[in-house]
C-alpha cells in the first residue's frame, strides 16, 4: 500500500482505505491547521451551545458587578437615609462641630453639652431628638434593621417604621420599637428610665423582658435589666413596692412589698402584675396569680398550672387578652442580634 495517500491523498488509493473512508465519512470534521487536513472522530458541537460557552465569562462577571452594585446601594442608601442636625447650641460629632450632617457614618458618636440638642432623623424610619448632656451613636442602619446606642443623656423617639426594625440599645437594656413615641434617659452609672407616649416598646436584657404600653413607665438597672412596667398615675405605695420587688433580694422585703402592691393594684395595673408572675417565687406567684384573675380574668385556654410553671404560651395567651398589643410581635424581634 502506497504511504503517500494516507500522508497528503496524493499516491495511489487503497481499496480498503476507501472502505473506511466511506464508512467514517459522516464522523469527519475539516479543520484547516497550517493548510493540512486533521481527521477527529467526534460529533461537531451546535453553534447555540459554543456561543453559550463563549459568553458564559462575561454573564458570570456580570452577575457578580450587578450584585456588587446592589449591595453597595442598598447599603449606602440605608446610612443615607440618617441625618444629623443641631437644634439648639452646638452639638459635636467626634469633637468636630454639627452644622448640618447628612449620610451618618456609623459608629459616629453625636455628643451634646447642657446647653445643646440634635435631631436624627430618616425619613422611612422616624425622628429622635437627643437632649443635652446626651452621648449617642448610630450603630446601624441597613434595612430592616436601625440601631443607636445611647450611653448617657436622653433621647425622644418618634417612630413610624413597621414594627420591630427600630432599637435603642442602653448600658442596662435594649429598647424594641414596636410602632410608638417613647423618650428614654440614662444616667452616668447606665441605669435609665423608659416613659411610653404612643403604643409600646419591648425592653429585653439577658432573658428578663419588660412590655411598656402608652402611659407605661418602666426602671431600668444596669446588671439587673428592665423592671417591673406600671402606669404613670400608679398609686405611690404601689410604686415604692414595685421599686423594692426590682431591687432587693431579702424574702421579708419583697413578701411586704408584694403585699402592697397586690392591695393597690387596680384593673389598669393588670399588665403590672402580668409582669410579676414570671419573678416572684412559686408561692408569691401563686398570689399574683390570683389577684390578676380578680382583675382580667384569663381566657378559658389559659390554665393555672400552665402559667404558674412559666409556660410562654399561657402566659402571652393572657397578656394579648389585655388588649395593648401581641406578645408574638415582641417575641419575632427580640432574638435579633445585636449588630456591633
Amino acid at each position: 500500500m502506497n504511504n503517500s495517500y494516507l500522508w497528503d491523498r496524493s499516491g495511489a488509493r487503497d481499496p480498503e482505505v476507501e472502505r473506511l473512508e466511506h464508512l467514517l465519512g459522516p464522523l469527519r470534521r475539516e479543520h484547516l491547521a497550517n493548510d493540512l487536513p486533521v481527521e477527529r472522530l467526534v460529533r461537531p458541537r451546535s453553534s447555540a451551545r459554543s456561543w453559550r460557552w463563549y459568553f458564559a465569562p462575561f454573564a458570570l462577571a456580570a452577575s457578580i458587578a450587578l450584585l456588587v452594585a446592589g449591595t453597595w446601594w442598598n447599603t449606602r442608601s440605608s446610612l443615607d437615609v440618617w441625618n444629623f442636625e443641631p437644634m439648639s447650641g452646638t452639638p459635636t460629632v467626634g469633637a468636630i462641630p454639627l452644622l448640618a450632617l447628612q449620610g451618618a457614618r456609623l459608629d459616629q458618636w453625636l455628643e451634646t453639652d447642657a446647653s445643646s440638642t440634635a435631631r436624627l432623623s430618616a425619613s422611612d424610619v422616624g425622628e429622635v431628638e437627643i437632649g443635652p448632656a446626651s452621648r449617642v451613636r448610630l450603630a446601624t442602619a441597613r434595612r430592616g434593621e436601625h440601631r443607636l446606642e445611647l450611653l448617657r443623656g436622653s433621647l425622644h423617639a418618634y417612630v413610624w417604621a413597621k414594627p420591630g426594625q427600630f432599637f435603642v440599645d442602653t448600658p442596662s437594656a435594649t429598647a424594641i420599637d414596636l410602632g410608638c413615641a417613647y423618650t428614654l434617659n440614662v444616667d452616668s452609672s447606665g441605669d435609665g428610665r423608659l416613659h411610653v407616649t404612643a403604643g409600646w416598646v419591648g425592653l429585653e436584657h439577658d432573658r428578663r423582658i419588660s412590655f411598656v404600653p402608652a402611659g407605661g413607665t418602666c426602671v431600668l438597672k444596669r446588671g439587673r435589666g428592665p423592671g417591673t412596667p406600671h402606669l404613670d398615675d400608679v398609686p405611690s405605695a404601689m410604686a415604692g413596692g414595685l421599686a423594692t420587688l426590682d431591687s432587693s433580694v431579702a424574702a421579708d422585703a419583697t413578701a411586704a412589698a408584694l403585699d402592697v402592691v397586690l392591695a393597690e393594684a387596680r384593673p389598669g395595673d393588670a399588665f403590672t402584675l402580668w409582669h410579676l408572675l414570671s419573678r416572684p417565687d412559686r408561692r408569691q406567684a401563686e398570689r399574683v396569680y390570683d389577684r390578676l384573675a380578680q382583675l382580667a380574668p384569663p381566657p378559658a385556654s389559659v390554665r393555672r398550672d400552665l402559667v404558674l410553671a412559666g409556660d410562654r404560651v399561657a402566659l402571652d395567651a393572657w397578656w394579648d387578652s389585655l388588649g395593648l398589643g401581641e406578645a408574638a410581635l415582641f417575641r419575632t424581634w427580640k432574638l435579633r442580634p445585636a449588630s456591633r
